[in-house]
């Protein structure tokens, strides 16, 4: 592993992939597949989210979170491991370990559906 990915986030160019040459765009998805399996995550510029869009996921996702956990846990999907809607604290471990981990997330295409649905518009 590529200790310097333990230290910061990885930041990838949509842009290189979406307008780049074949070689360009491979070596795109090569340093996203380096960013996910090394570290998890990676910070994507040139998206095309507009500002607005963000700013109201943010408000979405700080909505949600503030919520008390037996509201969050019904969009827990049992049987999907994750995969889809809310996982809250404890569910997930990283790999090798046996501690849950202390996060809680949700997918984005449920974070439109809630958002679409709870009072914040």
């Amino acid at each position: 592993m590529d200790q310097h990915l333990l230290h910061e986030i990885p930041s990838l160019d949509l842009a290189q992939f979406t307008n780049g040459n074949e070689i360009e765009r491979k070596l795109f998805i090569k340093d996203l597949g380096n960013a996910f399996n090394n570290i998890g995550f990676v910070a994507i510029k040139n998206h095309g989210l507009s500002d607005s869009l963000v700013k109201d996921l943010y408000q979405a996702i700080q909505i949600f979170f503030f919520l008390p956990d037996a509201i969050k846990q019904k969009y827990e999907i049992e049987g999907l491991f994750g995969q889809r809607g809310y996982t809250g604290k404890g569910k997930e471990h990283a790999k090798g370990r046996s501690t849950g981990d202390l996060m809680a997330f949700m997918t984005s295409l449920l974070c439109s559906s809630f958002k679409s649905n709870c009072s914040c518009n």
